[in-house]
This record gives C-alpha cells, sequence and structure tokens, in this order.
C-alpha cells in the first residue's frame, strides 16, 4: 500500500501561471501571432478523479496587431473534465500521474485600448495537459480560446457593418499558460470517497 503521506488525497489546489496571449478578431485571423507576457493564479476545488472547477484571475498584454496591444485583467469560472483519474489515491486502480483535460465555463475580461476601459463578458474553451511533480505538487499547461460579447478588443469595432452577426463579427482572445500548483484540504488516507474526517493542512 505505501507509506500513508503517499496515500492521502488533497481536494483543494492553489496554482500560480505565465504564459502568452493575444487577440482574434478583425487585425488578426492567425493563432499566437502578435502574442504578448501575461501571468495570474487560481484556485481549484476537485471532487474527483475526473471532475474540477477552478477560478482563475490573470492579465498582462494581448497583442492585436504589429506592434499593438491592449492591457487586460480576467476573471473566469471553469469546470475542468480529466480523461484519466488524476491524483486519484496511489493504491486505487485508476490512479494516473497525469492527465489531459477539457475546459469549459463563463468569464469576464477589463481591457484598456488607450486608457479607455472596456468591460465583456467571454465564454472560455480550452484544453490542458497537466502531471504530478510530487505528492502535492502539480504543473502542466492551459490553451484557452475565450469568445468575447464583443467586437472591440482589436480596436477596429465592426469594420464591415455586420452588426449582430456574434459568432463572424465579435472578438476572441486566447491564452497558452504553464501553471505550478500545490495540493491543500486534505482528506485523511484512511478514508475513501471523501468518507471521514476532514484535516486541512
Amino acid at each position: 500500500m505505501g507509506s500513508v503521506k503517499s496515500q492521502d488525497t488533497f481536494y483543494g489546489e492553489f496554482g500560480l501561471t505565465g504564459g502568452c496571449g493575444f487577440v482574434l478578431g478583425d487585425t488578426n485571423d492567425f493563432l499566437f501571432r502578435y502574442t504578448q507576457p501575461l501571468g495570474g493564479l487560481y484556485a481549484k476545488y476537485k471532487f474527483n478523479g475526473r471532475w474540477e472547477t477552478r477560478l482563475q484571475l490573470d492579465g498582462g498584454l494581448l497583442g492585436y496587431a504589429e506592434g499593438l496591444n491592449s492591457g487586460y485583467v480576467g476573471l473566469q469560472a471553469l469546470g475542468e473534465f480529466n480523461f484519466f483519474d488524476y491524483g486519484v489515491k496511489r493504491w486505487e486502480a485508476n490512479y494516473s500521474w497525469f492527465s489531459p483535460c477539457l475546459v469549459a465555463g463563463l468569464g469576464c475580461v477589463l481591457y484598456d485600448l488607450g486608457g479607455k476601459p472596456k468591460f465583456t463578458m467571454t465564454l472560455p474553451l480550452g484544453v490542458g495537459l497537466k502531471f504530478k511533480l510530487a505528492n502535492r505538487v502539480n504543473t502542466g499547461v492551459y490553451w484557452t480560446v475565450s469568445k468575447a460579447f464583443s467586437d472591440k478588443m482589436d480596436n477596429a469595432p465592426n469594420p464591415n457593418g455586420q452588426y449582430g452577426k456574434f459568432w463572424n463579427n465579435q472578438d476572441w482572445y486566447s491564452t497558452a499558460q504553464v501553471f505550478l500548483s500545490f495540493n491543500f484540504y486534505k482528506i485523511c488516507a484512511p478514508c475513501r470517497n471523501g468518507v471521514g474526517k476532514h484535516k486541512r493542512r
């Protein structure tokens, strides 16, 4: 069975992220062109090895044309589905130290174009890959594309006069981020499926 420490399950997670971001819109229709630096942090609750929920705050710059970018701060509430039973107790048959995942949720973003702050809601969708470096330490990468309810993130609102066409006329913004995280909120090792006394560490 291994040591007691190796069997602990931690249902909470706190992480730091860093990477790059860009806008997809009227001035840019290529992935990862005009990328600019960004960073963030998140808190996560793990329901089981397959399902997790994450609240993430990030910010930095989003490039939208050659030499042009906007500052932004984004907040996202996300659900994650792991393809493998990621980070469950090691004595369980389906334990996995890595997993690809799908991400979806709801968000909002505050962005600044030349001293004119603007706010919009977003629909983020993404994929990820995560690894356990140790019993309580994780790393990996997330790539997220967020549909904005705005056509102004690239500072070129509706150049063709096609108002009302959400999927064709509204901007997207995308982030690619690596993360490093630490698990907490321990479920005691002898307690299976969350049954038993909770211990915080």
